[in-house]
């Protein structure tokens, strides 16, 4: 893909991931200043529509991103390291330095800093343990408020999750599954980002953030790769 087609692409997620809506070529040439005119956004978009990369809903003039297009942006992403705020890191470092206390305590808070600083569900699974926070946050975003059949998919893999996870590649790094990649709950409409952890105390732990494919990719592998690094050094 050449960097023009890159670059509306780029940007028809990011709107699309901060307003849940649509996005049409006026929105895309007002707000991101492209140095094309709006023929050139449109038949930009006309391209990436052909290559599967974004669709049409329904009968509306926007686009919004496919799966291969979410795809196509993790993977760009990848070579882009993505940086939390100093003030979201010493935040994160303090929650889960205050936990030192107990491991139990200590991997609670870690699902619960995922969820909190994602928006989304934030899962630790521990010493054949589950410590899950967030599905209120999953619940209020607009997809599951526009479709409640999505509510009764995701319902579904959170009752099982306990045994699915049982299912996820043991992958070293952090790993992103997009909607039907996932290898549990594959029509639930959601992306799963997981990583892997190691305490002295047990063989392995895990951390996962289950979300919208609209979920926010460069945020949620940030946190997941700092909590992952706290569980790693606090004893």
């Amino acid at each position: 893909m050449n960097p023009r087609l890159e670059s509306i692409l780029e940007a028809i997620i990011a709107e699309y991931i901060e307003t849940a809506e649509p996005v049409g070529s006026l929105t895309l040439s007002e707000k991101y200043r492209f140095p094309y005119s709006p023929a050139t956004i449109r038949a930009c978009m006309a391209v990436l529509e052909e290559d599967g990369y974004i669709s049409q809903p329904h009968t509306s003039a926007g686009r919004i991103p496919t799966e291969k297009g979410y795809r196509y942006f993790v993977d760009m992403i990848k070579h882009e390291e993505e940086e939390l705020q100093q003030r979201e890191e010493r935040m994160i470092q303090r929650r889960l330095n205050q936990q030192n206390t107990r491991t139990e305590r200590l991997v609670d808070m870690a699902a619960m800093t995922l969820a909190d600083m994602t928006g989304n569900v934030g899962v630790v699974s521990y010493a054949d343990t589950l410590y899950s926070h967030g599905l209120s946050n999953l619940f209020r975003q607009p997809e599951f408020l526009i479709d409640p059949s999505n509510v009764l998919r995701v319902a579904e893999v959170l009752d099982r999750l306990d045994e699915l996870i049982r299912e996820i590649p043991r992958v070293p790094e952090t790993t992103v599954y997009i909607g039907s990649e996932s290898p549990i709950g594959k029509s639930s409409g959601c992306s799963l980002v997981v990583s892997s952890f190691v305490r002295p105390e047990l063989d392995r732990g895990y951390l996962l953030v289950l979300g919208p494919t609209r979920m926010f990719y460069p945020r949620t592998i940030a946190v997941i790769d700092e909590v992952k690094s706290l569980l790693e050094v606090v004893t």
